[in-house]
């Protein structure tokens, strides 16, 4: 299935040839759509139009909801696919030779493709009863609230895909899954799940009714628990590279959220039903890297924590509003992550360490507070929308606490620390033989697999680490155990490392809470990357901020000043759309509760 590559790949932008084929298939989609768009606006019969008829019938849904709603679907479960074949062959083999190069790129750009063209397909076909609440798109056309949500993420996630190109001929190539265009790719196509959610509640003010409406509300919240989950990924197969917390606090800010949602939108058992989409969706993303002989991320489930916060929901039933996001937040931060901790002994490469679990459960708690907040708040403006009321007295000031905590929480944890000056490990290298197995195999070097011997100079940074493994990927396959303890306080690897071909090997290091370094052991040269090699031999290895190692790609000379204005043009666009999305679930909600108090004043008129 992959075809070996160079020595030294390309390090930066795609080639021009490449950037037309990308762009040609972008008008191949867009074009149609804009014909359709056109014909529909004008009354002209189209096939289209009459296939949102006939899911309209079906569903129970409105025709601008009901087919742009599964066509957003499964563009998004397209694009996850993709992302989830994606970073196991970076993982494994390194960076592509172009982004036609590699095969999980076409799910990822169509899927995002599609999820644009769905909210543009509901934008087109709003039509007949609309909600109180539209936004003029020209004369004699309003859109949904949620046609526009589900347009912005998805303009967001295509954007990522140009964007990521200029980003590698000015920094280099990134393969880290949270390279910002990168982001903004992940953050685009599963941030349409709001507009999908946004979308179902105007439905529902339409008149839509029914056990598949109903059904919805949880299922998108599985959705969304889906999508977000993937920002887990790095984590998920062994290769993360933010520090642990960041991976606490993200299970549950997201646990809280959606779970919480669920189990209002549904009742007893929506969160069950939540983490029920999410592992059926995960399931169905293994199927590629399995076929592929690529390692499989398996996720921690969020049982634990659905199963508390259907627990707390009942012995506080009757209650909603922030009271009960607070008190199931905190009582699933505190025994749901306990026992996310007990799955992460037998799923995650790297097991959440017993001896910091007091640290972990207290930021996990205010993570899960803090979505349990969001989620109340995004339930109440559902409710407000569907039904010209308040639902469950949720008030604005609780969403905007659990956003800003979990805006500081992120900030406070996600940004590694780099080692202290003149940590080194002297290091003992002995061949050993035979390897391990290697998946994909690269190039034709002599394979040569070494044992190590390591004695570190800073035992206090080695006392109690969050994780210290021999490390080793972009051979044609990925390694990664934790290095043993021996009882003179040197340590040894548990597995040989490769030091030959395309592989880049080390001693990772990860230190509570940020500090994460690594000790490069062996890598090649890469002229492309203007990477020097690093020879595998006996001796004292300095550890160096981990990204220095694993991004050996990025372009070290490019202006500080640019590097700003990058991230601030990036991080704009990526904090724009939850503005956005604060924003339309508002205005949405206001128009329904005025319209809803001037019928009742109506009726009231002798």
């Amino acid at each position: 299935m992959f075809v070996a590559q160079e020595p030294s790949p390309p390090a930066g932008g795609a080639a021009f040839g490449q950037i037309v084929i990308a762009a040609a298939m972008f008008v191949a989609i867009f074009l149609p759509l804009a014909v359709f768009v056109i014909r529909e606006r004008a009354g002209r019969p189209t096939l289209l139009g009459r296939l949102a008829d006939f899911s309209a019938r079906v569903s129970g849904l409105p025709r601008w909801a009901a087919l742009p709603m599964a066509i957003a679907f499964l563009s998004g479960m397209s694009a996850l696919i993709g992302v989830y074949w994606d970073v196991p062959i970076h993982m494994e083999l390194g960076r592509d030779e172009g982004p036609l190069a590699n095969p999980s790129h076409y799910p990822i750009y169509f899927g995002l493709m599609g999820i644009f063209a769905g909210g543009v397909l509901s934008a087109a076909l709003a039509k007949g009863r609309l909600p109180a609440r539209t936004i003029a798109f020209g004369p004699g056309w309003r859109v949904p609230m949620g046609s526009v949500q589900m347009m912005a993420t998805g303009l967001v996630g295509v954007a990522g895909f140009p964007l990521d190109d200029v980003w590698h001929r000015l920094f280099g190539q990134d393969v880290t899954e949270w390279g910002p265009t990168h982001v903004l790719m992940i953050g685009g196509g599963v941030g349409v799940v709001i507009g999908l959610q946004l979308l179902l509640a105007e439905s529902r003010q339409t008149g839509a009714d029914g056990p598949l409406v109903r059904l919805l509300g949880p299922v998108l919240a599985g959705a969304w628990m889906m999508g977000a989950s993937a920002f887990l990924m790095e984590f998920d197969l062994g290769v993360p590279q933010f520090p642990m917390l960041a991976q606490v606090v993200l299970v549950g800010l997201i646990g809280g959220w959606t779970l919480l949602y669920g189990r209002l939108s549904w009742g007893p058992g929506g969160a069950l039903l939540v983490v029920a989409v999410l592992l059926v969706s995960r399931a169905v993303f293994a199927i590629v890297p399995l076929v592929a002989g690529l390692h499989v991320a398996l996720p921690l489930p969020y049982v634990t924590e659905a199963v508390v916060i259907e627990a707390v929901a009942l012995l506080l039933r009757g209650r909603r509003g922030y009271p009960l996001a607070v008190a199931a937040g905190l009582a699933s931060g505190v025994l749901g992550l306990a026992g996310e901790w007990a799955f992460s002994q037998w799923l995650m490469p790297d097991p959440w360490p017993l001896s910091h679990a007091g640290t972990f459960l207290a930021f996990g708690a205010a993570a899960s507070v803090a979505g349990a907040l969001i989620g109340t708040w995004q339930y109440g403006r559902v409710e407000a929308i569907a039904l010209g009321r308040e639902g469950g007295g949720a008030r604005h000031w609780g969403g905007l606490a659990g956003a800003l905590g979990a805006v500081a929480l992120m900030a406070a944890i996600t940004v590694p620390a780099a080692p202290p000056p003149g940590f080194t490990a002297t290091v003992q290298l002995a061949d050993t033989a035979p390897g391990l197995p290697v998946a994909h195999p690269r190039g034709t070097a002599e394979p040569r697999w070494v044992t190590a011997t390591i004695t570190f100079n800073r035992p206090d940074l080695t006392a109690d680490p969050l994780w210290l493994t021999g490390f080793s990927w972009q051979g044609g396959d990925f390694y990664s155990a934790p290095l043993e303890r021996l009882p003179d306080g040197r340590y040894r690897t548990t597995r040989p490392l490769p030091v030959f071909g395309q592989w880049k090997t080390g001693i990772r290091i990860h230190v509570a809470n940020r500090m994460m370094a690594l000790a490069p052991l062996y890598a090649p040269a890469d002229p492309a990357a203007a990477a020097p090699a690093v020879p595998a031999a006996s001796g004292a290895h300095e550890f160096l901020a981990e990204i220095k190692f694993l991004q050996r790609e990025r372009k070290t000379g490019t202006p500080l000043v640019l590097w700003t204005v990058a991230y601030a043009v990036v991080g704009s666009l990526f904090a724009g759309m939850w503005v956005l999305f604060a924003w339309l679930y508002t205005a949405a909600a206001r128009g329904a509760r005025r319209t809803a108090a001037t019928r009742r004043n109506a009726s009231e008129v002798p």
